[in-house]
């Protein structure tokens, strides 16, 4: 995150994205773990920048990218996860965007999770990926754009990863009213050039503001990239 002024006022919204290095967890107790140290780094952002109000973490930020564990570390929304989630943003008084791959799907494989909370600790958006990079990925598709309104009121909508490269996602979610358009993903290095293209492009054509927020570092498979759009 660059070095700047978080400033608030009744007409602004102070927005931080954070490039979160991927997790290596292999338990559900090191998930929860780290869930506590996105909670701390919760804490600190906000005594950094007393004027945030919405906080925005990558994909996979919270169990990770591990190539056999995908499936056994997957949990319900609401679950213990969120709940550590929910108490960084109620005593930070901040609206926070987290990740869940995958969340529990009685009718098939899990979901690929965004999740928007508000600053009461309350879920108020779950979207489901759409486009699922496969075959990599083995979640179930999402079915539908989704748009609330966020702080301040504030109308945001939400895409993850591949979903920002079809352009009618992100049109369709402007058209029900998306202000600020919240991109949480996992590209590698590769990509760099490409996603930070994409991002603009979709800002652009839908007149839009888009806040991109990339998963940083390494772990076993994965070399990331940062991205603060």
């Amino acid at each position: 995150m660059p070095v700047g002024t978080i400033s608030s006022s009744k007409d602004t919204v102070g927005v931080a994205v954070v490039n979160y290095a991927a997790p290596v967890v292999r338990t559900r107790e090191e998930v929860l773990m780290n869930c506590n140290r996105i909670a701390n780094f919760v804490d600190d952002v906000k005594r950094g920048y007393p004027g945030l109000d919405l906080i925005i973490f990558p994909e996979y930020s919270t169990q990770g990218l591990h190539p056999t564990k995908w499936l056994q570390l997957s949990t319900t929304v609401p679950g213990p996860e969120t709940e550590i989630f929910a108490r960084a943003c109620r005593r930070n008084n901040v609206w926070g965007v987290f990740s869940i791959t995958g969340e529990i799907n009685t009718n098939g494989n899990p979901w690929n999770s965004l999740l928007l909370m508000n600053n009461k600790g309350e879920i108020v958006m779950n979207y489901h990926k759409i486009n699922p990079w496969v075959p990599q990925e083995p979640w179930q598709p999402g079915n539908k754009t989704m748009v609330v309104e966020g702080p301040k009121g504030l109308k945001i909508g939400a895409i993850i990863c591949y979903d920002g490269n079809i352009p009618e996602i992100c049109r369709d979610t402007v058209l029900k009213g998306a202000e600020l358009l919240v991109r949480i993903q996992g590209y590698m290095n590769p990509s760099r050039e490409q996603q930070r293209m994409i991002s603009q492009v979709r800002a652009w054509e839908n007149l839009t503001y888009m806040a991109v927020s990339n998963l940083a570092g390494r772990d076993l498979t994965y070399s990331g990239i940062k991205s603060i759009e």
